[in-house]
């Protein structure tokens, strides 16, 4: 067998893959958004997640310019606390094993928060889950996820906390009261 009837089959294989890759991309392009649910749950790869309750954090902790001897923190003294225009929202979750068998799992890499003000997804900032990155059968987690974000005024989409697992994505609708003044020094 020649050098050129070993490499026909390749390069069709190669052609071939080209052309399934760019189908699929533009098929994910043309989806739109990741799928609404209906309710406070989803379930994604053996797992559930059922959004409790969304809070906001008030970082201010008494210390206002109020003229009354009071001062906001700089950011420098609060490392980690949001910055800028931002605040931030704790999301309350319950996450399930609803499977047979024992699901890994990665909040950083799974979970956002989209919609309100900001134009892209915010990562989460900090969690009270911590190290715990697996669940065994029927094993669940309550925790909260918190974001930074800008506060979202009248005018802007709601809040979701965008899930993504396993190559699929649902959002699940976060309602929150309204955000506690932010006070700039």
């Amino acid at each position: 067998m020649g050098l050129a009837e070993r490499r026909a089959p390749i390069l069709t294989a190669v052609a071939v893959l080209t052309v399934a890759s760019l189908g699929l991309l533009g098929w994910q392009q043309l989806a739109g958004p990741p799928a609404v649910v209906e309710g406070s749950a989803a379930a994604l790869g053996g797992l559930t997640t059922e959004v409790r309750d969304a809070t906001w954090v008030d970082f201010d902790m008494g210390h206002v310019m109020d003229g009354q001897g009071g001062f906001m923190m700089p950011d420098q003294m609060m490392p980690g606390a949001p910055t800028g225009d931002e605040v931030r929202l704790g999301v309350t979750l319950t996450l399930a094993n609803t499977d047979g068998q024992t699901h890994g799992f990665n909040l950083v890499e799974e979970f956002s928060l989209v919609g309100g003000a900001g134009s892209e997804p915010a990562a989460p900032a900090a969690d009270t889950i911590g190290d715990l990155s697996r669940l065994g059968p029927g094993a669940a987690v309550d925790g909260t996820i918190y974001f930074d974000v800008a506060v979202p005024g009248d005018g802007d989409p709601p809040l979701y906390l965008q899930w993504h697992r396993d190559g699929e994505t649902v959002r699940i609708p976060v309602l929150v009261e309204d955000a506690p003044e932010h006070e700039h020094g």
